[in-house]
């Protein structure tokens, strides 16, 4: 969506992040198995061509209903406007987001078998996950730079969110967390995974559900 002028407006509808799970470590570990980073000129080490294109392949895949509005290192941050487009039930955005992770792992799998790079971070490539987080709710949309960006309490809580306790809570690491807001508004049914509850000092009580994304069978790692 792009922003027609500098005039701040108010909106609603999905808020999206999708995170990889592991990405600092990786490059930390990436940093370790290449000491030959430290010079000022240098191949990059193909790792970090691996890592712009996970994150392609998420924008790519959430592009037919998502608009991106930033890349915040490891994360990528979309919205999708009540109007004109309103795709309720899990065949539309829970689809959607299903699509993108399978592509994130068919990526990984092509990287491996493309680069051939045995270094230690390289063979700890298919333990990288990744995770979303999806709420709905009022926000502002401020063109910055040229650039949609948005602000308010739901935009915050949605990146709060991040930092939660479905691993300990399920095991899992690659999921995604329906804030009840977003799942009332997308018309999904109770069976629609299990329920969860997360408790910040300053965001209060957010009930949601968890939703588990599966590798495929020749991806169980």
């Amino acid at each position: 969506m792009a922003v027609a002028d500098a005039t701040p407006h108010l909106d609603a509808g999905l808020l999206l992040l999708a995170d990889i799970s592991g990405y600092t470590a990786f490059l930390d570990t990436v940093a370790t198995a290449h000491p030959e980073m430290v010079l000022p000129v240098g191949p990059v080490p193909p790792a970090y061509q691996v890592m712009s294109s996970l994150l392609d392949i998420v924008v790519e895949r959430i592009a037919p209903l998502f608009t991106l509005s930033e890349i915040e290192g490891d994360a990528v941050f979309a919205y999708a406007l009540d109007q004109p487009l309103r795709l309720q039930g899990e065949g539309g955005v829970v689809g959607t987001i299903r699509s993108s992770y399978g592509a994130f792992r068919e990526r990984i799998d092509e990287a491996m078998v493309v680069h051939k790079h045995d270094c230690q971070a390289c063979v700890i490539l298919p333990s990288l996950e990744l995770k979303f987080i999806l709420h709905h709710g009022n926000f502002v949309i401020q063109s910055i730079a040229g650039r949609a960006r948005l602000l308010g309490p739901a935009v915050n809580l949605a990146h709060r969110l991040l930092k939660n306790s479905v691993t300990e809570a399920t095991g899992r690491r690659a999921y995604v967390l329906v804030t009840e807001a977003a799942a009332a508004w997308l018309d999904l049914g109770p069976e629609t995974g299990p329920p969860h509850v997360e408790r910040y000092p300053d965001a209060g009580t957010v009930t949601g559900r968890v939703i588990e994304l599966e590798r495929s069978q020749g991806d169980a790692r």
